[in-house]
């Protein structure tokens, strides 16, 4: 027993199932848009909660050496850890997309400015830019990921080549998902980065779907920002997200107008200065953030290889049942290193009523849960490191019955 943490240390992806109490319940297939969180965590934050409440406040405030703060800000070195970056560069934020929101709004843009945006982002990321237009006259361009009537992603050449033919001096900034959260596939983002880099445009990376499929080093893609949260498939709690700002992204970065040190020249200095003092102000969520280090640390003791292999062979499983599916078209990508373990499917002569009696039936008839994307008129399946093969077999068998039905 580990009471450091507040619950059973979890060492394996036998363990993590065992500590989730869902599973007990339903076949959970829906870990892009929530991962359950293990109850080992949830106490966790229950006795962080109590102990911050109950003892921490009444004795010693946040004065600086209570173990209590230490540990939240453990988690931000776990994190880093995690994300190959240093804990300098990691700020905390609310989720992904206030993140995300947060670089984007860092950048001083001005009318003629523009933003370069691929064709596959989040709606909130879409919704951003409509509102930069509205406020600020920003125009956008949107990357195209794949040809025109391609029904699938199929690699990395032609959207790199749409992004160095569009990309110009009046653009500030791209924004781009590492992995789609609408069909899973996984986007060139160093191979963007650089070329955005060698254009004078900085890059804004949404981690989203990436971080705890598979391992990222955030260093090694370059962008000046890179966005992401806890709570899809590191099993952690909502309500808490990071931001990684590079040194290129600290010079300047300032959208709350905080004081910085000046140089000798009269000029603000933001080389020593850290991604959280930009960005982290008032009091925190140390329970969050406590919770969110030990879904971390379970990651890395399981091992994110392990993860992914896990994932991987659960996905090839899912897939080669769908392929041979009657009424049904996988629209992610085949290969796993153009994809991840996010799957659509699209059903033929489908509409949104279809999809989303199929999504209420699953549910309904065989405790199965997955969401319906309506970018693309698709049911999207997301198999974390929890799942078993069991349960692929399981929605494939429900898939089968339910499908000629609606």
């Amino acid at each position: 027993m580990d009471t450091s943490q507040g619950g059973t240390e979890i060492c394996s992806l036998d363990d993590l199932r065992a500590d989730i109490p869902l599973t007990d319940k339903y076949i959970y297939l829906n870990s892009c848009t929530f991962g359950p969180v293990p109850r080992s965590v949830q106490d966790c934050m229950a006795d962080a909660l109590r102990a911050e409440n109950e003892e921490i406040i009444a004795i010693r405030g946040k004065e600086a050496g209570v173990r209590f703060y230490a540990r939240a800000e453990q988690a931000r070195h776990t994190l880093a850890d995690l994300l190959g970056v240093s804990a300098g560069d990691v700020a905390w934020t609310y989720n992904t997309t206030t993140a995300t929101r947060l670089a984007i709004m860092s950048l001083d843009w001005q009318a003629g400015d523009k933003l370069a945006v691929s064709d596959v982002e989040h709606g909130s990321t879409m919704r951003a830019a409509v509102g930069l237009k509205q406020s600020r006259g920003v125009e956008s361009t949107f990357i195209p990921t794949t040809e025109a009537g391609a029904t699938r992603y199929a690699g990395a050449e032609f959207f790199l080549e749409q992004l160095d033919s569009s990309l110009t001096p009046e653009h500030r900034l791209l924004v781009v998902s590492h992995v789609s959260n609408i069909d899973g596939r996984r986007l060139p983002v160093a191979e963007a980065a650089r070329i955005a880099r060698a254009r004078g445009v900085m890059t804004l990376v949404d981690g989203a779907q990436s971080i705890g499929i598979f391992p990222v080093d955030v260093r090694e893609v370059g962008a000046a920002f890179y966005s992401g949260s806890v709570h899809k498939w590191l099993s952690g709690p909502p309500g808490i997200g990071f931001l990684v700002i590079s040194a290129e992204g600290r010079q300047g970065f300032n959208p709350f107008n905080l004081p910085v040190p000046w140089d000798a020249s009269g000029d603000p200095n933001y080389s020593h200065v850290t991604a959280a003092a930009l960005s982290e102000l008032g009091t925190a969520n140390y329970a969050l953030r406590i919770g969110a280090g030990v879904c971390v640390e379970t990651a890395q003791r399981i091992g994110l290889e392990t993860i992914e292999e896990h994932s991987r062979a659960l996905t090839a499983q899912l897939r080669e049942g769908l392929e041979c599916m009657p009424g049904v078209r996988v629209a992610s990508p085949t290969d796993w290193e153009l994809s991840s373990s996010v799957t659509t499917i699209q059903l033929d002569g489908g509409t949104p009523e279809r999809c989303q009696q199929l999504v209420e039936r699953l549910l309904d008839d065989f405790r199965i849960v997955v969401k319906y994307r309506p970018e693309i008129c698709g049911v999207r399946i997301g198999v974390a490191g929890f799942n078993t093969a069991e349960e692929i077999e399981q929605f494939l068998s429900a898939a089968v019955h339910l499908i000629p039905q609606i």
